[in-house]
């Protein structure tokens, strides 16, 4: 995973990384590869909707044989 700095420095958004391409992530977004953003200790963090709901869809399906 790795966290994207929301707008305004108020928070960071935690996106999953897909595992095809190393700066891309599930929902799409590319991320810097080596800079991970600082936030205010006390600001929100989250986690990106689709990003679960890929990672969700993954996880539930079949294990291919």
């Amino acid at each position: 995973m790795r966290p994207e700095l929301l707008t305004g420095r108020c928070g960071l958004l935690w996106h999953v990384l897909a595992k095809t391409a190393p700066s891309g992530t599930l929902c799409g977004i590319r991320l810097p590869r080596d800079h991970i953003p600082a936030a205010d200790p006390e600001a929100a963090e989250r986690y990106c909707a689709p990003c679960m709901a890929a990672f969700r869809a993954a996880v539930q399906q079949p294990a291919e044989a």
